[in-house]
């Protein structure tokens, strides 16, 4: 893989929204001077990286010689910080170790990455350096690349490629010289973070392996130079954005690989720590809220196996109470589980029904409510899905959620009104069956598909889907 290819990460990160966050650290000073040429504001932010977010931790207002100090009588927690201008949020990179908290900056308002200069700070005047060679290399990478995409210098496409290779050598070796000059400094963590894999030859191989063992190398030595026992990652935008791309790209994007993936990394991790603490909760609001299908599943896995064990001291009793119940609930209702038995009645002669006990390669299951808006829009399309598919062995089941003496005739008041008799009409007033509880039903329409065996194929879909989704199932099963 070639270095010089790779995103130059101090220029490429949009400041978000910046939210008003603290931080503290030991009790010493810390204190950073700014002068920025050209800057005509009176006030400059001190931002700083944490996960995938970035956050305000000081306010500095322009003193009488013209500059800005940064100061309070706590450390920084060590890491890449963001000095930020106003009112465009335009900004440049500085680093924080644990000591030498006190430096100076010094930079023009016109050319803020390009003309910084340092003092009292060897880290962030070999950061900046090592930015500019990077920069330096990475244009005669470019010019190298435009030249080998033109198909006229063909004959010299070889020696293009031989110069792109020492380019990327030459990354390699200032690299590792730096490693292995301060190996415990910040700036060689970034660089363990930036690393890409190195790719043995692969051109042996058949064609039909070589790409599938490529992948599988790629992402076995993925984290080979990751550290991750260092907390400072956390602070560092490398960190989440390479996890997140193991987690994304590089992973199945199947409910049970994410979870082993996940597993990983969190294994790599000190437990209690921030850069854990942060994982650990980012996926599990991620994957809470995902508009995928199925990914409750990773939610469910991430509470019973660090949530409810203990490993996330930080929750609240009341708050980690609410999500154990809650993946409690959603376990028998993830895709491939067998779908929860209901022993219900038939609309029309109240006849008692076990949802098992209807026979049909294909159940599409639905619950919906005589009073919901949504409902009454959806059921027409479900009409018409049957109508397609009733003969390709698909029975539709609704169970209608009104409860009371007055539920039948609220409900099949609907049913007549969208002409749904074709289909099976179910309904449970005095909730006998616990319907409501036993599939989480807080919202209608819940649409569920299930195989012959009852099995939940997909759910949570929208009625307009079910067509599409029919379709594939059809398609793999014949396949």
């Amino acid at each position: 893989m070639n270095t010089l290819l790779l995103p130059r990460f101090t220029l490429y990160f949009v400041i978000s929204l910046l939210l008003s966050s603290a931080t503290s650290g030991i009790a010493q000073e810390y204190r950073i001077s700014v002068k920025i040429n050209g800057y005509e504001n009176d006030t400059l932010l001190l931002g700083y990286y944490f996960g995938d977010k970035q956050y305000i931790k000081d306010t500095a207002y322009r003193m009488k010689n013209g500059s800005f100090i940064f100061k309070r009588d706590t450390t920084l927690p060590a890491g890449m910080y963001l000095v930020v201008t106003k009112p465009d949020h335009n900004f440049f990179q500085i680093l924080v170790d644990e000591d030498r908290q006190k430096f100076g900056v010094e930079t023009e308002f016109t050319g803020l990455n390009e003309k910084l200069s340092f003092s009292g700070s060897k880290l962030n005047y070999e950061f900046n350096a090592y930015i500019d060679f990077l920069g330096a290399q990475r244009k005669l990478a470019d010019s190298l690349s435009a030249l080998l995409r033109d198909s006229s210098l063909l004959a010299s496409h070889a020696k293009f490629r031989q110069q792109l290779d020492e380019l990327d050598e030459g990354v390699q070796l200032r690299q590792q010289e730096i490693l292995k000059t301060n190996p415990k400094s910040l700036l060689s963590l970034i660089i363990r973070w930036s690393r890409d894999v190195s790719m043995p030859d692969f051109s042996t191989w058949p064609d039909g392996e070589r790409e599938s063992r490529m992948f599988a190398y790629y992402k076995t030595h993925y984290f080979d130079e990751a550290d991750f026992k260092d907390d400072r990652i956390v602070r560092l935008p490398l960190f989440f954005q390479k996890v997140d791309r193991y987690i994304q790209n590089l992973t199945v994007q199947h409910p049970d690989s994410i979870s082993a993936s996940l597993d990983d990394i969190l294994s790599r991790l000190t437990p209690g720590s921030e850069s854990h603490k942060f994982i650990l909760s980012h996926y599990l609001n991620s994957y809470a809220a995902s508009r995928f299908v199925g990914m409750d599943a990773v939610y469910v896995h991430l509470v019973e196996n660090y949530y409810a064990k203990g490993l996330a001291p930080w929750i609240e009793t009341e708050q980690l109470s609410k999500m154990i119940k809650d993946a409690k609930a959603l376990k028998p209702l993830l895709i491939d589980k067998p779908a929860p038995d209901i022993r219900v009645f038939r609309l029309d002669d109240s006849t008692p029904v076990n949802l098992h006990g209807i026979s049909s390669p294909y159940t599409v299951l639905i619950f919906w409510a005589p009073d919901c808006g949504h409902c009454k829009k959806s059921l027409p399309t479900v009409k018409a899905f049957h109508q397609k598919f009733k003969d390709k062995g698909v029975e539709v089941v609704t169970v209608c959620t009104q409860l009371g003496s007055d539920a039948k005739n609220l409900c099949m008041e609907q049913v007549k009104l969208l002409e749904m008799n074709s289909v099976i009409n179910l309904y449970d007033p005095t909730h006998s069956s616990k319907f409501k509880l036993i599939y989480d039903l807080k919202t209608t329409p819940q649409i569920y598909i299930l195989d012959e065996h009852k099995k939940i194929l997909t759910k949570k879909i929208g009625a307009e889907q079910l067509g599409e989704v029919m379709d594939k199932l059809l398609s793999i099963k014949n396949e």
